[in-house]
């Protein structure tokens, strides 16, 4: 990826400048309510199914979460988190019935439904943490990934799944099974998106040319499209971050060792 050397912004727990704060509170939270909010009224208005609000408000987080690394670094992504975790808090202590907690909580969860909102949270900022601390500026690749790919998964699976199989569970959880019209779909996306960061300045080094980009996006898409696969239900926000910001970043070093 270039001759640069790789630079490496380890994950701390901080925030950005007060200035900083005072400008993308408001709009860090007007984001987080209103897909929320959108979520819920397709939920409880329009119908439409929990996977889908659900990936709706998942893509919406990610998407922000790609855009403020890349425009305020890790300490803007801790603020996201935090403003994150507060939305989760209260939805959880809302309960059944809030349209903000409907568009996340699964019907097929029950009696569970709160802890299958909970776990993604948690992996989720499990994810950012351990990607930005071992990986630092390739994290993006797991954040957009993470939020694109993941989010097509489920309802190309319901919709299009035909061939199905069974993945990894957590002790105590029900058996959760995926298609590999799902799979395919997370790797065509995760293809994508790859080849995207790796040909813009998104790239932590300099951009590559498209046939330059082809390979590594690749082996990122595989890579995502296993662990996601195999992944216990709840927890690929936390594999699906580290294993495709690792595989940027192992990508990088052999490019630039080459």
């Amino acid at each position: 990826m270039g001759d640069s050397a790789i630079s490496i912004e380890l994950w701390k727990p901080e925030l950005p400048d007060l200035d900083v704060i005072a400008f993308l509170v408001p709009v860090l939270a007007m984001w987080i309510l209103g897909f929320g909010g959108i979520a819920g009224w397709l939920k409880l208005r329009r119908g439409m199914r929990t996977g889908d609000t659900r990936k709706l408000f998942h893509f919406s987080i990610f998407f922000l979460a790609t855009y403020v690394h890349a425009s305020y670094g890790p300490a803007g992504v801790n603020l996201l988190g935090c403003l994150a975790a507060i939305y989760i808090g209260y939805c959880l202590l809302s309960g059944d019935g809030n349209p903000l907690y409907e568009a996340m909580a699964r019907k097929s969860d029950h009696p569970r439904r709160s802890l299958h909102i909970l776990i993604p949270f948690l992996a989720t900022a499990a994810g950012g943490i351990c990607s930005l601390s071992l990986f630092g500026e390739y994290a993006l690749f797991g954040f957009a990934i993470c939020g694109i790919a993941d989010a097509i998964a489920e309802p190309i699976g319901i919709r299009l799944g035909r061939h199905r199989y069974r993945s990894l569970n957590l002790p105590g959880c029900k058996a959760s099974h995926r298609s590999f019209e799902g799979s395919l779909a997370v790797f065509v996306a995760s293809f994508l998106v790859a080849v995207l960061i790796q040909c813009t300045t998104l790239n932590p080094l300099s951009p590559l040319s498209l046939t330059g980009s082809l390979l590594p996006a690749a082996a990122i898409a595989t890579g995502a499209t296993l662990v996601e696969g195999l992944s216990p239900h709840g927890t690929d926000n936390f594999t699906i971050q580290v294993a495709v910001s690792g595989l940027a970043f192992t990508g990088a070093n052999l490019s630039t060792a080459a």
